[in-house]
């Protein structure tokens, strides 16, 4: 009885990590808006232009700069801060481990890079991608000029993985836009760096999704509209940005491992109640 128990324990307290476990591991970049990590001085930036109010927790590793006026609602971590009249409402400071977001960061660009999956081309105009299950997609240029929109249609339950190898700039009045329930935190987007791209750029785009890079600055202007949208780069971040949100709701379950779970721990009630019927 004392074997079953313990069994019984650690079960349940595995089923919250079953249930919240994604396609791919964010690590401790999960809990933030914006961060910015790298191991040298160089990368690990993250500017926050005057307007900016950002409705959750940011992280730079080396420098985060703060214009006048901004306002960040949870934590703002970095190794140095130049706050130059913004509001705080968490922790400042140095107040998450950096090199393990460095790692965290790095370490899930190149998981999301191991998905093979149907080549797009080049994205250059209007198009929709439709959701099975989980979707991975290469993508060479990903260019959209104002009033260009992709799609992501899918359910709560798909994932999509687009893995963006070339070019990547969204004009003003572009859009990417996500339709039928699919959730934000499983849309990523993997710019992957090479030689010639080293960054991507967007205007006042409305774009949802979760936005990821080892080896490209993101590059965020003006009146962009970021209501269902998170950043992660090992290089540096520059967001003259508004409002940006993400939703605070656990990650979508991964159908398989949480069944299993439910159907082991249901085994086990059972063997319980049938030792305890046996000893009545």
């Amino acid at each position: 009885m004392k074997n079953l128990s313990t069994f019984l324990s650690l079960l349940m307290l595995n089923l919250p990590f079953l249930a919240t476990a994604g396609v791919i591991n964010l690590g401790s970049a999960d809990g933030y808006i914006f961060a910015a990590a790298n191991s040298d001085k160089w990368g690990g930036n993250l500017l926050l232009g005057s307007q900016a109010h950002i409705f959750g927790n940011v992280a730079a590793s080396n420098t985060l700069e703060l214009g006048s006026g901004v306002i960040v609602d949870g934590d703002a971590c970095a190794g140095i801060t130049n706050n130059w009249g913004a509001t705080v409402a968490g922790t400042a400071g140095s107040c998450i481990d950096f090199t393990q977001l460095a790692n965290d960061i790095s370490g899930a660009a190149a998981q999301a890079q191991t998905f093979a999956g149907t080549d797009l081309g080049n994205v250059s105009g209007s198009s929709e991608v439709f959701g099975n299950g989980l979707q991975s997609f290469l993508i060479n240029d990903l260019l959209l000029a104002g009033g260009d929109t992709l799609t992501v249609t899918g359910s709560a339950d798909d994932y999509f993985i687009f893995n963006v190898f070339g070019g990547a700039k969204l004009g003003s009045g572009a859009n990417i836009l996500l339709q039928g329930g699919v959730a934000a935190e499983n849309v990523i987007f993997n710019f992957v760096a090479n030689p010639t791209s080293h960054s991507f750029e967007l205007g006042g785009a409305n774009i949802s999704g979760t936005f990821l890079s080892s080896g490209r600055t993101f590059i965020i202007g003006d009146g962009a509209t970021l209501n269902n949208s998170r950043f992660f780069s090992t290089e540096s971040i520059v967001a003259n940005v508004q409002d940006v949100r993400f939703p605070t709701n656990a990650v979508t379950q991964v159908p398989a491992p949480p069944t299993l779970a439910i159907f082991a721990l249901g085994a086990a009630m059972g063997l319980v109640i049938r030792r305890i019927k046996k000893q009545s």
